[in-house]
């Protein structure tokens, strides 16, 4: 049967792990002269009480409904991970058919040609990829997600504040806000995002919202958000050189989330009025938090909230330095920034004066900061990642130098 033998290469390798796995157990029958030692541990619990069935493949059908192959492979005694191998191949040949009506020439267009880029078919690709997997989420319940990878053991951790009896639903009300933006995007074929769409996204996050809100306490619910929320995630990452306590954790997220919650996600480009009223809040923001953390942290914040502190940290880490490198490296950047803009706004200096006198400065920089950094191959990995202040001072005359800006807005609750 096609079906069957389909199904039995894509889950062939599960099924030989598994069969490896009952033998290491003991679930295998054994020769009687066969004995564990005294000193062996006892054996582990079956996991599956049901004894597995080889002959149930001769059972299936061609033609089956899923939900009763589904029923029949749980019945038999099939792990959760081999059956959810079984039905996604079972899936992928059902959908075969539409996926190629779909772009009919994908398995004869040349190897030097590329693939379709035609948005029609990829919105059609993705609505059926899309399809494929909510059905296969419809056919297994939790099962559908493998539970042993990365993804589910970093999921756990955001939801360790969840109430156990609670923790199904929220994630079901997390595929369900997947999938509707997943939805809210199946037209969409890149470029700026138009109002409609940005107001249609807007719309799934605060519906997504109040389905939490309506399953969680108060409580709860905010220490889902302090994990979880497009607020928290961004200021850890904004935060990552600071190293914040717990405490300065929960104080730094009320205040950004007022913000957040005040001015919502920026989708596109704003309007100047918007602009300069988010500046003028960021700048309030801002005097706030150095007000909560104190004179010390407060200096200490910005000074690991510029960008190329946070750029330079993290370079400082990939190239295993001391970590009071980065202060180092600051400090030298400040001292050098301050003297070379002095030079810059200087009127009594002639263009080939300054530039002489940069360049001197250029090469001070570079006698300091390649010992700091571990010598050459640190330096030219520096003048990539980080270095935007030290590539400014090379800068030819009338060259503009180099600038970085970064707009950061983030919806919070």
């Amino acid at each position: 049967m096609k079906t069957v033998l389909t199904v039995l290469v894509a889950g062939s390798l599960a099924l030989n792990l598994v069969c490896l796995a009952l033998l290491i157990s003991g679930r295998t029958h054994a020769p009687d002269t066969v004995r564990a030692s005294a000193s062996s541990p006892p054996p582990v619990a079956a996991a599956v009480t049901t004894p597995l069935n080889d002959q149930v493949w001769a059972g299936l059908r061609a033609g089956e409904d899923l939900p009763a192959m589904v029923q029949r492979l749980r019945a038999a005694g099939f792990p959760p991970d081999v059956i959810r191998a079984i039905m996604a191949a079972q899936l992928r040949e059902n959908f075969a058919a539409r996926l190629k009506a779909i772009d009919p020439g994908a398995e004869s267009r040349p190897f030097w040609k590329s693939t379709n880029v035609d948005p029609r078919v990829q919105q059609a690709q993705s609505q059926l990829y899309r399809e494929q997997r909510k059905l296969l989420r419809e056919l297994l319940g939790a099962d559908a997600d493998p539970q042993e990878n990365v993804n589910a053991i970093f999921q756990g951790r955001r939801l360790d504040s969840v109430p156990a009896e609670k923790v199904d639903d929220v994630r079901r009300l997390l595929r369900e806000h997947e999938e509707a933006r997943a939805d809210a995007f199946s037209n969409f074929s890149g470029g700026m995002l138009t109002a409609e769409m940005q107001k249609k996204l807007k719309a799934v996050d605060k519906n997504h919202l109040d389905a939490l809100a309506a399953v969680l306490t108060p409580a709860e619910f905010e220490a889902y958000n302090l994990r979880n929320s497009d607020t928290s995630r961004q200021l850890r990452g904004n935060l990552t050189a600071f190293n914040p306590t717990e405490d300065e954790f929960r104080t730094l997220y009320k205040l950004q989330a007022a913000y957040d919650e005040r001015f919502g996600q920026m989708y596109g480009m704003p309007s100047p009025e918007e602009q300069r009223q988010r500046s003028e809040a960021q700048r309030e923001l801002n005097e706030q938090i150095k007000a909560a953390l104190g004179p010390a942290r407060g200096s200490d914040y910005d000074r690991a909230t510029d960008y190329n502190y946070r750029q330079t940290s993290q370079l400082v880490a990939r190239l295993e330095l001391p970590a009071d490198t980065t202060t180092k490296i600051w400090e030298l950047k400040r001292d050098v920034e301050q003297r070379a803009n002095a030079l810059r706004r200087d009127p009594s200096l002639s263009p080939e004066v300054r530039t002489q006198q940069l360049a001197a400065i250029a090469a001070e920089s570079t006698a300091k900061l390649t010992p700091l950094l571990g010598g050459e191959r640190g330096m030219e990995a520096f003048k990539q990642y980080g270095g935007f202040w030290y590539s400014n001072l090379t800068q030819r005359p009338g060259m503009p130098t180099t600038t970085t800006t970064t707009i950061i807005s983030t919806p919070g609750r």
